[in-house]
């Protein structure tokens, strides 16, 4: 198709439109068109009852607690607690042995055992097989081995400090746990950490690690827990 292209002004070919000659008239509607006019509502319209709230809700602070870093401290108080650990494992070892020459009908009785607020050492009887009296007898004999009251303490003492010197979101994340003298005996039993690893039931081994006791036991740390632990050792803030 060939396009003519010029720079001469074309004009239109209509310039004016001329008027129609088909008249219009309004038209009666018949019945059917009223009905249908009269019944059919208005479109939807919302009136609110009550006046339109346009304002923001009002914000509120929340306080979320974090809670302290690892202490620089931690890797000493570690190792002394894994020392507290190995010292008190001996005197056990040497308190079974005794145990099954003066006591020949407690040897093999499973018992587990802890250190209570004042110091004393209490027998756990975690699967209920013990017999009151089984109970009474160990603890009396617990209790009169001076050595392994000691050790015990001090590892409780150890192991205390260890907790209170991690963080709850850092490090090996024992600060996320509260561990006091109150509490320990709810939290922690002794013999599963001085037996060899391995050598017990599938339970028993895996409360042979400090860490899963705290995470199956322990008081959760708050920030009221925190606060109690820097008053205990005579710290206004953190480290």
């Amino acid at each position: 198709m060939a396009l003519s292209v010029s720079s001469t002004s074309l004009l239109p070919v209509t310039t004016s439109l001329s008027p129609g000659k088909q008249n219009i008239e309004a038209q009666t509607l018949n019945g059917a068109d009223q009905h249908s006019l009269v019944s059919a509502g208005p479109a939807a319209i919302y009136h609110p009852s009550e006046p339109l709230d346009t304002a923001l809700p009002a914000s509120s602070a929340i306080d979320t607690w974090v809670g302290r870093d690892q202490s620089q401290d931690f890797p000493r108080l570690a190792a002394i607690a894994a020392g507290a650990q190995t010292v008190l494992k001996g005197v056990f070892q040497a308190f079974e042995a005794g145990l099954s020459a003066a006591q020949p009908d407690l040897v093999g009785a499973k018992y587990g055992f802890t250190v209570e607020a004042d110091g004393r050492l209490k027998v756990l009887d975690a699967a209920g097989d013990l017999s009151r009296s089984t109970i009474e007898r160990l603890t009396t004999l617990l209790n009169q081995s001076s050595a392994l009251k000691s050790a015990a303490v001090a590892f409780r003492d150890a192991s205390i400090d260890m907790v209170d010197a991690d963080s709850p979101w850092t490090g090996s994340y024992m600060g996320y746990y509260s561990l006091t003298n109150e509490n320990f005996a709810n939290t922690i039993d002794l013999a599963p950490l001085l037996k060899p690893f391995g050598s017990m039931a599938p339970q028993a081994t895996s409360d042979g690690l400090f860490i899963n006791q705290l995470a199956y036991k322990g008081e959760r740390a708050t920030q009221e827990t925190e606060l109690a632990m820097y008053a205990r050792r005579g710290m206004a803030t953190g480290r």
